[in-house]
């Protein structure tokens, strides 16, 4: 009997133990920014202020975005 309570402690500690190190991971994974993609919109055009690699991209985007914008209000011509 004391062999049985013995291991299923010891079984009960180790499910104990690997929770709290996923938990610490899991907090530690999500709260670093993965990039300026997860920093939103803001953070890419300040970015882009200072690095013209970015800047070329945010231009291109604007005339994509203006293109859209242009054709979506205008009716079919026939």
């Amino acid at each position: 009997m004391i062999p049985l309570l013995s291991l299923l402690g010891t079984l009960l500690m180790a499910i104990l133990v690997i929770t709290v190190a996923g938990v610490i991971f899991l907090r530690r994974s999500h709260s670093k920014p993965g990039g300026s993609g997860s920093l939103g919109n803001a953070m890419q055009e300040i970015e882009g202020l200072f690095v013209e690699s970015k800047a070329h991209v945010l231009r291109a985007e604007r005339a994509e975005e203006a293109e859209e914008e242009e054709g979506a209000g205008d009716p079919p011509e026939k």
